[in-house]
């Protein structure tokens, strides 16, 4: 995963591998050798701290938007499972029994 010819860990003043957290993960900190630029693994791959960051802010903004739906119905664009879930859920659809697929 990580190279070790290029890559090195950040260590702290106790010696252990500095951590930061990034949008609620944890994530260990590598520098570059010959450079001071700071890196950490995302999806098995070395990535710029700096440009992860802002594909997670990115993300964050993107996942507010799909949230925030408009409906026909009342409620301000507020759906069945917002309440239960904390989110967007599934609106609930009327089963057609025998009866209604027949006429």
């Amino acid at each position: 995963m990580v190279d070790s010819k290029k890559y090195k860990l950040v260590k702290g003043k106790t010696g252990k591998a500095k951590k930061i957290v990034v949008m609620g993960v944890k994530k260990v900190l590598y520098k570059k050798v010959g450079s001071q630029k700071l890196y950490v693994v995302s999806k098995g791959r070395m990535m710029n701290l700096v440009k992860y960051k802002k594909m997670k802010m990115a993300d964050k903004s993107v996942s507010k938007k799909r949230k925030v739906r408009k409906t026909k119905g009342g409620y301000g664009g507020i759906q069945y499972g917002d309440y239960q879930n904390g989110g967007v859920g599934k609106t609930k659809k009327n089963k057609k029994t025998k009866k209604n697929k027949k006429k």
